[in-house]
């Protein structure tokens, strides 16, 4: 009997660590660094990452570079690492770029399942690309992401 309970005890553990926002979810944040001053003006590239206890850390970006950045402020959040993927994986997530959006759009549809955004974070140029291209892209290209991605 004592056998049968520690065996249970071990197998609920596992469930515990593999499944809800506390133990071994997806956690999503966007990192950024800087590309550009002219002028005074500075621009951010900007990029996804998602962390879960099966994948470990990954990052995303299909328009360039996903690595040595710095965490955007107001971005970690609970999301789907699957999901997180599929923004920038996924060909029917891919936009034309500076005409249906740029990095920062493709960042906020990588953390939308945690419903975060870099909105918040003090990212450069999204000032100008928020307001030209919307949260997540021009809304025909976001509408197809969303259907590949199963985002709906």
């Amino acid at each position: 009997m004592k056998k049968l309970l520690v065996i249970l005890a071990v197998f609920s553990v596992c469930i515990a660590l593999t499944s809800g926002p506390a133990f071994g979810s997806t956690y999503t944040k966007g990192m950024k660094y800087g590309i550009f001053d002219i002028l005074g003006i500075h621009a951010d590239h900007t990029y996804h990452c998602a962390h879960d206890w099966w994948h470990g850390t990954d990052c995303w970006s299909w328009t360039g570079g996903q690595s040595g950045g710095s965490y955007i402020s107001y971005t970690y959040g609970y999301g789907d690492y699957g999901d997180a993927k599929c923004t920038s994986a996924n060909w029917g997530c891919r936009y034309i770029y500076a005409v249906q959006g740029v990095c920062h759009q493709e960042a906020n549809r990588g953390l939308y399942t945690s419903g975060k955004n870099i909105s918040r974070g003090n990212v450069g140029g999204y000032w100008l690309t928020g307001v030209v291209f919307g949260t997540y892209g021009e809304w025909s290209s976001w509408t197809v992401c969303k259907t590949a991605c199963w985002l709906w």
